[in-house]
């Protein structure tokens, strides 16, 4: 019987803290801590933080979770769900760095007694670099506390954009500074500039951050259009994997993600499309849709090539699953009805579907065999948990996907745990 009793975004803060308290008190109790390990262990944990974000590294740990699933029975939930929540690997490790950068700006303070501190502590500008890169860390954290970023959504974006890639700019340029002056103490400094540990992560680090950008594709052959008021489809050339969402901007600058509805052949040139659904929810979407209704289309979108998984990837790892959508929700849904749709038991609400979201997809939807769809414009708001688990005992599913706003999701979610049924929906942490 499955039983939901660990939060994994809790766990791994749990573990990566454990971790690092482990080796302040390891380094602490053996020798004194050092300007090279403080900076070693901060300069680490904002490289891990980095790399859990990075999108192929995405991929390999969503691929690898549902191929260890389908061959295990137990721990599907956890494994999966672990990479669900890997932001919590990326807010722990962050916040950690900057635990470590504190005792690294003491540790610059100096020790009268150790010749190696004395030659950094004696340098005011590396204090003064490393307040700065404090200070901005410090905000960027703090932007990012959930009750914050909910109500300040548009300030955590600028901070942890605009922020983030001045403190790697201050990051890089302190630590090379900072390395170099360590080195020249030694007696080889050339060989120890070369085995830095510090200066190897800070290469690695820049290397995963600019790796997305070389493949940043730029098209003017795109289309939108709204086939109903709020709603927005995307089509522009390119694959994509099912269950993947694609980053897209119109100005190269401001990214936003959407699930991948489908793929399917241009009538004119026979290549590959990707299509995407969008409904009006943030400020930026409802912007596009009121220019779009309006006529005054884009002139340029930029499109990441790397389109990673999001959690309905994790469909793959189940044999029956149930899925609420609500409203433009059913986009991420699309790609696995054409593709697994035999494991797919699906409730559909929102009003008007075929007049909302066109012929092609109420016709794919309406033809499914599994499919329950709930208008609400006929009858009213249904109780979205009742239906899931109603859902979940007709198909004997093993597992529940939803794809809806926040409360929602939250309700379903809490419900089918509650019952003892996996349960997964989208959250700021995915």
């Amino acid at each position: 019987m499955f039983k939901q009793n660990l939060n994994m975004h809790v766990f791994w803060w749990i573990l990566v803290s454990s971790v690092n308290i482990l080796l302040l008190v390891s380094f602490y109790e053996t020798i004194y801590l050092t300007d090279i390990s403080t900076a070693i262990f901060s300069v680490g944990n904002i490289l891990v933080a980095i790399l859990v974000r990075n999108e192929l590294i995405l991929h390999l740990l969503y691929r690898l979770a549902v191929w260890t699933s389908v061959k295990i029975v137990y721990g599907k939930y956890y494994l999966n769900s672990g990479v669900h929540y890997i932001g919590g690997v990326h807010a722990s490790c962050a916040t950690w760095g900057f635990l470590w950068l504190i005792v690294d700006v003491f540790q610059q303070l100096g020790d009268p007694s150790d010749p190696l501190s004395m030659a950094t502590s004696s340098d005011p500008i590396s204090i003064v670099i490393s307040s700065i890169l404090l200070t901005l860390l410090f905000i960027i954290i703090l932007t990012a506390i959930p009750p914050l970023r909910d109500k300040f959504h548009d300030t955590f974006e600028i901070s942890h954009r605009y922020l983030g890639w001045s403190c790697l700019s201050i990051l890089v340029l302190h630590q090379i500074r900072f390395q170099f002056i360590i080195a020249l103490n030694e007696a080889y400094p050339l060989e120890t500039l070369l085995t830095n540990p510090v200066l190897l992560m800070i290469g690695l680090m820049v290397f995963s951050i600019f790796l997305p950008w070389i493949s940043v594709q730029y098209f003017d052959n795109f289309r939108m259009h709204c086939p109903s008021v709020g709603v927005l489809v995307v089509t522009f050339p390119g694959m994509a994997d099912v269950g993947t969402f694609a980053r897209i901007s119109l100005d190269g600058i401001e990214w936003h993600s959407f699930s991948v509805a489908r793929t399917s052949k241009s009538k004119q040139t026979a290549k590959s499309e990707i299509h995407l659904i969008i409904g009006a929810v943030g400020d930026w979407t409802k912007n596009l849709i009121r220019q779009v209704e309006k006529g005054n289309l884009p002139k340029r979108l930029w499109v990441r090539r790397v389109k990673p998984p999001g959690f309905m990837f994790s469909i793959n790892a189940y044999s029956r699953v149930v899925v609420i959508a609500t409203g433009a929700g059913i986009a991420p849904v699309i790609p696995h009805v054409i593709k697994n749709g035999h494991k797919l038991c699906i409730v559909w609400i929102a009003n008007e579907h075929e007049q909302s979201y066109g012929k092609e997809i109420w016709s794919l939807l309406d033809s499914h065999p599994h499919c329950n769809i709930f208008d609400t414009g006929i009858h009213g708001r249904p109780n979205v948990e009742q239906l899931a688990i109603e859902a979940v005992q007709d198909f004997r599913a093993q597992a529940v996907f939803c794809v809806s706003n926040k409360a929602v999701t939250e309700k379903v979610v809490k419900t089918c745990l509650g019952k003892g049924i996996p349960a997964y929906g989208a959250t700021w942490d995915s």
